[in-house]
């Protein structure tokens, strides 16, 4: 009988009073026993027949020291003489466990360091703590720096005269002029990659963009004005250039005032310049002279309703192949009027910085650094060379007497060589007395004087009227149409001024004309 259950007295001798005092007259019994007959030492070494076969077991000597027993290991509890007898005891799950944080293990359990907790837990509380001043530090900064940006950009809008430019874009409803902001242009032009730059200039870079409607801009970042009153009139010339609306002039559409130097949005023009056309990698072989004598009506029209009809004047300062851009049907554009002026209304106006591109300036404005309409009328000039002769107006490879082409033009002129200069792919017999006169207009507006040279209007109206004759060539008089007719009356009443000055080469086609024409 198992000790603890059972207490004997004598009186058990004789009666069974013992089992009475025992519930249900039974003591919990004790079997002893044992395995095999040899100690642990000796039977782990046996494999075959190891009875403790669970891995969580241990052996054990028996009492009698014969053989041996087999009892699960500390922290485990089942039957160790079956493989997976001998289970984990969760500690952690007694109703009252060991301790508070209580994590089981294999075999026992672990309560955690509340010391250590203690430091951890501080050293995450001032880590959150230097966290949040660090933010909030940097949200103050960042919004102290918005504002010290947000006041600065008002500082450049007010200096760039935006104030009176919104105000006059409100007083011209109709105007479809539109102020940008900085992060709009930026957005548009990729950050202003330089891949999307189209051209580089003296008055700044022009960057292909695309608003987010999805329509195409040019983007021009100007280069820094010099002086205080440029920076006062710049918003009042935004106003006014926004106002231009002619079909061979780039539109301006815009511009973004708060930035240190303003910029300018124009319509995008997806066949390059003039220049490009002319002098690219494909030359101007393929141009028919129709075509350069329509691109130069177009571009002279242009520059004629700046000098006469806008309002105030306007003065291009920079008239060059390279700013006279060619839209998808190959009609003039001329560009770059964010660098113009209002033309000066007294001397005080003037301007005092020679501007303008090696090869077209005049020389006259080089000299006293008056910019005029004239100033306009002798670069036009040169890009009339252009057009006739396919050459550069400044070729700084060739020989001395032959780096400017207008220089080069003139000395042709005045010994009766002008065809040695003319492009060989528009020299044909039609179109001589044409060639001729163009040459002779061009000749006229490089005048060293400019007094000497004719308007813009003027040079506009003459390439009009060469560009109808080459239009219409003579037919019968029959069959003429009405414009015709009015021409060859207007020709011939300006027949003597033209013999009195010595010019045949348009009178011999009138003659012509009116000879093969029966009358």
């Amino acid at each position: 009988m198992e000790t603890d259950a059972f207490w004997f007295k004598t009186t058990y001798l004789n009666t069974t009073a013992s089992l009475d005092e025992h519930e249900n007259h039974r003591v919990p019994a004790i079997l002893s026993w044992e395995v095999g007959n040899v100690t642990c030492d000796v039977v782990t070494k046996k494999n075959n027949s190891y009875a403790c076969l669970s891995t969580n077991s241990m052996c054990v000597n028996s009492s009698s020291g014969s053989g041996y027993l087999c009892n699960c290991k500390e922290g485990y509890q089942g039957n160790p003489y079956l493989p997976d007898g001998c289970q984990d005891i969760d500690e952690c799950a007694d109703k009252q466990p060991p301790c508070a944080g209580c994590k089981n293990t294999p075999g026992s359990f672990s309560c955690p360091d509340t010391r250590s907790l203690k430091v951890v837990a501080l050293a995450v509380g001032s880590s959150i703590g230097v966290a949040i001043v660090a933010i909030a530090i940097t949200c103050t900064y960042l919004i102290h720096e918005r504002k010290k940006l947000d006041k600065i950009k008002r500082k450049y809008f007010q200096q760039h005269g935006g104030m009176l430019l919104l105000q006059e874009i409100r007083l011209n409803q109709g105007t479809a002029f539109t102020v940008f902001t900085e992060a709009e242009l930026i957005d548009a032009t990729d950050k202003f990659d330089n891949r999307n730059i189209l051209g580089r200039g003296g008055h700044g870079t022009v960057y292909k963009g695309m608003l987010k409607e999805g329509s195409l801009i040019a983007v021009k970042r100007c280069v820094s004005m010099t002086s205080e009153q440029q920076k006062k009139e710049f918003g009042k010339e935004m106003s006014i250039l926004s106002q231009i609306n002619h079909k061979n002039v780039v539109k301006l559409l815009g511009c973004c005032l708060e930035v240190e130097v303003p910029m300018l949005v124009y319509e995008f023009i997806p066949n390059g310049t003039l220049f490009q056309f002319i002098h690219g990698s494909n030359g101007c072989h393929n141009i028919p002279f129709s075509t350069r004598l329509h691109i130069a009506l177009e571009s002279a029209a242009a520059l004629a309703y700046l000098h006469s009809w806008a309002s105030p004047p306007i003065l291009h300062g920079d008239v060059k192949s390279s700013n006279i851009l060619l839209d998808k049907n190959y009609a003039a554009k001329v560009s770059d009027f964010g660098a113009s002026i209002l033309a000066p209304t007294d001397e005080s106006q003037f301007v005092t910085l020679v501007q303008g591109t090696c090869g077209y300036l005049d020389p006259e404005y080089m000299q006293t650094c008056q910019l005029t309409d004239k100033s306009d009328v002798y670069s036009f000039g040169v890009v009339l060379l252009e057009l006739l002769t396919g050459k550069k107006a400044l070729n700084l490879e060739g020989p001395e007497n032959e780096r400017s082409l207008s220089l080069r033009f003139l000395c042709a002129m005045k010994e009766g060589r002008l065809m040695d200069i003319i492009d060989d792919c528009i020299k044909n017999e039609n179109d001589m007395g044409l060639l001729e006169e163009v040459a002779e207009l061009a000749s006229r507006c490089l005048e060293m004087v400019g007094e000497r040279r004719p308007a813009m209007r003027d040079v506009a109206e003459k390439l009009d009227r060469l560009s109808k004759v080459m239009q219409h060539p003579w037919v019968p008089a029959q069959h003429l149409p009405e414009e015709m007719e009015s021409l060859l009356e207007e020709s011939s009443m300006v027949s003597l001024e033209m013999i009195g000055t010595g010019n045949f080469s348009m009178e011999k086609r009138i003659v012509q004309g009116l000879l093969e024409s029966g009358r």
